[in-house]
């Protein structure tokens, strides 16, 4: 879908952008939270363009200059993610605010199916590579790298569970009575300590870029809830998306979908692996599995209401009617063991 691009527009990314107009904007399918956008010069040279959705669920979770920050930081340390090209936070400028990032045209993400032109056994492959971006992340220097005061990492899992359940409550418009015995849960199983790192925030499959010919993950997308916390609540999402389900079906099926078929190796590997590339043990990962999934719950079942409401009509969000309550489910059997 061919976007209008304002006058306004046009003269800023003159101003911004090393590229001539007039440019072209073509909205890009996939991804359910910030509007994302195929941006092309005269000369046919492109970007993406990223902007908060129209009804935005949390101001804080579309700041377009947090994700620019932390895409700069990503840069400057060699971490896996597109390297920013511009921002603007101006709302009087047409279609701003927003940023415009590299883009990568020969890159697929992967959902639920492989690339025909992958191997057979490429699966394997994919969750070490995921496995390896997602420990390239946590490994960021933070401080070094211009993110010291990005995220508040005192008390941060101290926060989860109240800041979420909350957000839950502000929006809820059906009964969801695990939220009520996962909450409880987790804050009895509460880890004491954490190591503090850069946070992606919605880490999975997904949200990674892969070789159109081959499974090597080019970049780590969508850094909108990026902060500074425990980095092993992204480890607690890839690993709840992995593997066999404990509710069938599943939640979400076609995510990670690839994660379940033959070949794709356990969640015990990766848990090594990440722990091989990180350096250190990591736990309790079975208690950041359900706070994984206890906090998508709370985010997408936002989306729910408003599809309730009519300001959002799409497949994906009609699906969360099944697709919250099964999210609840498989907490609460991971929770049980």
């Amino acid at each position: 879908m061919t976007l209008a691009v304002a006058d306004g527009l046009q003269t800023w990314l003159d101003d911004h952008l090393d590229g001539t107009g007039p440019w072209r904007l073509e909205r890009l399918t996939g991804g359910n939270s910030n509007e994302t956008c195929l941006l092309t010069d005269a000369a046919g040279a492109s970007w993406v363009l990223r902007r908060p959705p129209r009804h935005a669920l949390s101001a804080s979770a579309h700041d377009v200059g947090r994700e620019y920050r932390v895409l700069t930081a990503l840069a400057a340390a060699g971490a896996p993610a597109p390297r920013p090209a511009a921002c603007c936070e101006d709302a009087d400028v047409p279609g701003g605010p927003f940023l415009v990032m590299e883009h990568l045209p020969d890159a697929v993400s992967i959902i639920d199916t492989l690339p025909a032109t992958w191997p057979a056994d490429a699966v394997a492959t994919l969750a070490d590579e995921v496995v390896d971006a997602l420990a390239a992340v946590h490994r960021v220097a933070w401080q070094e790298v211009g993110l010291d005061g990005f995220g508040r990492p005192d008390g941060f899992l101290e926060r989860q569970v109240r800041r979420w359940y909350g957000q839950w409550e502000k929006i809820a418009c059906r009964p969801l009575p695990l939220m009520d015995e996962l909450a409880a849960w987790l804050e009895q199983r509460r880890p004491a300590t954490f190591r503090p790192g850069l946070v992606h925030g919605d880490f999975h499959v997904d949200n990674c870029l892969f070789a159109r010919t081959e499974p090597r993950l080019l970049a780590v997308i969508d850094w909108e809830m990026a902060t500074i916390g425990d980095p092993l609540l992204d480890l607690g999402l890839l690993l709840g998306f992995w593997g066999p389900r404990t509710v069938d079906p599943p939640a979400m099926p076609a995510l990670q979908a690839v994660s379940r078929g033959p070949g794709a190796p356990p969640v015990e590997h990766l848990v090594a692996r990440y722990e091989q590339r990180v350096g250190h043990p990591v736990g309790d990962v079975v208690y950041y599995r359900v706070l994984a999934l206890f906090k998508l719950a709370a985010i997408v079942e936002a989306a729910y209401a408003q599809y309730r409401r009519g300001e959002l009509d799409t497949p994906y969000a009609a699906a969360l009617e099944r697709d919250v309550p099964a999210l609840l489910e498989e907490a609460w059997a991971t929770a049980r063991g």
